[in-house]
């Protein structure tokens, strides 16, 4: 039996059909939505899902080309392939800038104009995306198709310079907005705009709101992807060849059947989840299994979002340890370009998945009406992103070239840790924290537990963080080969500062100077002087100001009285009133940090911390000692190595100290 060949690379709807490559039917899904409630959608999946596949399908559908649907589902359905005009856009172009982003628009545009044998002038992307599409209309005498790809490519290729990104996203706010004028709409016959995040779709406030997103709708859950049952459909002639070659690889064993192969198969690549009930393997994964005959991480190693490295960078703990649970649909689709959400983020790439959806009720204070909302929980999808994840996020943090060099480190300090080299163990783990506290500071014991744990799984190795004794629960246990135990406990010994009043009012009172707006200023300083100040001082300068400026006499009084507070009030005085202003806007947290940044290193010596470190490492032994953790895994240990870890200040300085040899 000659098996089809498998679609890799970027193959479109043609080139797979005109070849026989193989090909998940989804034209099903594609007659629902053309005939659906709506006629514009938007629809988000992450890279290397099928979007572009998807929109090579419609293109080829409603350009009228039935003799390729032969065989597919639709081609037996009631859909009389009616021809449309199409507008095929693809926008992963340059947009470096936004006269470079228009022009390459335009040029898109212009390019589909041409083919089509229409004139169309307009100065701007949304002018002559209008023009063309009345223009083709008009031709055709028939309603027009627009198919965008990649629609975010501009914004999220420049996540990191925010203020481009949101240029770039008002320009496709308009591109999108001008689909809805009242000249255009009635001459659109559909739309289906694709890409991996919705953000720029929000990123304005009157986004084009006239598209109806299907990312999370059920009905559509499978409409990219290999569904179960088409999994089932497609491989099940090449499992047997495929579990031949893993035996003979020494991969799974002689035993192993089929079914044990489906569901290593399953474990790697299958979890997706866009809506109940429906499950989704990774298109792209389980192709290049199939064709290497192999288990690997080939969607990660296909390359993360550029706007996904930025956002770890920026905010690695938020991304170490992200909130998974109870998120409801309309926090998912709202946001900003500023204040991502990690798990919008991660979900919208592909990193999470959707684990449970719940129902809640919601009842707004102003009505009498209890809303139903779904709530979403998500949870990483698979082995092959769990096992690559934390790896990859350690790779951007530590500015490495790719993750065999963070399992070098791991193999060093699993030496370190056999031999018993506490020294190097030591600054293994300091090294790593303090890499990390350049980016952001960790607040608590727990942040540490979590760094040093995806730290560790990161490193390859595996990490067991439950429950193993009666008395409570250990921070961290590794599992060796030979089945060597390794528990850590840990200690955080944050670095205090004791001030007093007047010198953290003159570091908040700093602060607010270069974090509040000068106009903030002025009002601060202004009320200060009413309090004050003598009543004939401020009735004079009020004299002074010339009413006739009404646009700009309260903002001059302002600024008379905030200069005559500065030359005749005390300085404390100033900066009591400044550090109060600076608490009432600002978090505890913000506040700890802005002192500690001024005050990074407490009056301690090197002896003195060496002691903290050294009492902070000698309790966590003995409270490995007093729990007992060992007592539930002695029937499977063949050894234990216990290590108590100190950290002082934000991981500036770290100790590791080894219990009794337990061999």
């Amino acid at each position: 039996m000659v098996l089809k060949q498998l679609p890799l690379g970027d193959r479109d709807f043609v080139g797979i059909v005109d070849l026989n490559f193989l090909y998940a039917d989804k034209t099903k899904f594609i007659y629902d939505l053309i005939n659906g409630p709506s006629n514009s959608y938007f629809l988000s999946r992450p890279r290397r899902f099928g979007k572009t596949l998807l929109l090579h399908t419609l293109n080829e559908l409603f350009t009228g080309n039935r003799k390729r649907f032969k065989g597919l589902w639709i081609d037996d359905s009631n859909y009389d392939f009616p021809k449309h005009p199409v507008i095929p856009l693809t926008l992963t172009m340059d947009a470096s800038n936004t006269e470079l982003l228009k022009a390459n628009i335009i040029n898109e545009l212009k390019a589909i104009a041409k083919k089509e044998e229409v004139d169309v002038y307009g100065l701007t992307p949304d002018m002559y995306f209008g023009e063309l599409i009345t223009a083709l209309h008009d031709k055709f005498n028939t309603k027009v198709v627009v198919l965008i790809d990649e629609y975010d490519a501009p914004v999220s290729n420049y996540i990191s310079n925010l203020e481009l990104a949101e240029a770039n996203a008002k320009i496709l706010h308009n591109l999108f907005a001008s689909l809805k004028k009242l000249n255009v709409s009635p001459c659109l016959h559909f739309t289906l705009v694709t890409g991996i995040t919705r953000y720029a779709l929000n990123s304005t406030d009157s986004g084009p709101n006239h598209l109806t997103d299907i990312s999370l709708d059920p009905r559509y859950a499978g409409i990219c992807g290999f569904t179960l049952e088409e999994f089932d459909s497609l491989f099940s002639d090449r499992m047997e060849e495929t579990l031949s070659s893993l035996i003979k690889s020494g991969t799974l064993k002689s035993s192993d059947t089929i079914e044990d192969l489906k569901i290593q198969i399953f474990k790697w690549y299958n979890g997706y989840n866009w809506g109940e009930p429906t499950r989704v393997l990774n298109p792209y994964s389980i192709l290049n299994f199939f064709s290497s005959k192999h288990f690997d991480n080939f969607w990660i190693q296909s390359g993360r979002p550029n706007h996904l490295t930025a956002l770890i960078r920026k905010r690695p703990l938020d991304f170490l340890a992200p909130r998974l649970k109870s998120y409801l649909s309309e926090e998912l689709r709202k946001t900003d370009l500023s204040g991502l959400s990690p798990v919008h983020a991660l979900f919208h790439s592909g990193y999470l998945t959707v684990d449970e959806i719940t129902n809640i009720s919601r009842q707004p204070s102003d009505s009498l009406i209890t809303a139903t909302l779904d709530a979403y929980s998500f949870k990483l999808p698979n082995y092959e992103v769990s096992s690559s994840y934390y790896a990859d996020c350690f790779v951007i943090i530590f500015n490495l070239a790719n993750a065999e060099q963070l399992k070098e480190r791991g193999a060093e300090l699993k030496k370190a840790i056999l031999s018993r080299d506490s020294e190097v163990l030591s600054a293994i783990v300091k090294n790593s924290i303090s890499t990390l506290s350049c980016y952001q500071k960790p607040k608590s014991e727990k942040d540490f537990r979590a760094i040093i744990h995806v730290l560790l799984f990161g490193m390859g190795f595996k990490v067991r963080s439950e429950d193993v004794g009666s008395t409570g629960r250990l921070d961290l246990c590794l599992e060796l080969e030979d089945k060597v135990f390794v528990v850590i406990e840990l200690k955080y010994c944050p670095a205090k500062i004791k001030l007093s009043k007047a010198k953290e009012n003159e570091i908040l009172s700093s602060s607010a100077s270069k974090l509040f707006k000068r106009e903030q200023l002025f009002q601060i300083l202004s009320e200060l002087a009413y309090k004050k100040l003598n009543p004939l001082e401020i009735m004079r300068i009020r004299f002074n100001d010339n009413p006739d400026d009404s646009n700009s006499s309260e903002k001059r009084v302002n600024q008379e009285l905030t200069d005559a507070v500065i030359k005749k009030l005390p300085r404390d005085v100033i900066d009591s009133a400044l550090a109060e202003s600076f608490r009432k806007h600002f978090t505890s947290s913000q506040i700890e940090d802005e002192i500690l940044a001024t005050n990074p290193k407490p009056d301690h010596t090197k002896d003195q911390i060496d002691a903290i470190l050294t009492h902070a490492c000698k309790k966590a032994l003995n409270d490995i000692s007093e729990k007992k953790y060992h007592s539930p895994l002695k029937m499977e240990a063949k050894a234990f190595i216990d290590i108590g870890i100190s950290i002082y200040g934000y991981g500036t300085e770290v100790m590791a100290l080894f219990g009794p040899d337990d061999n």
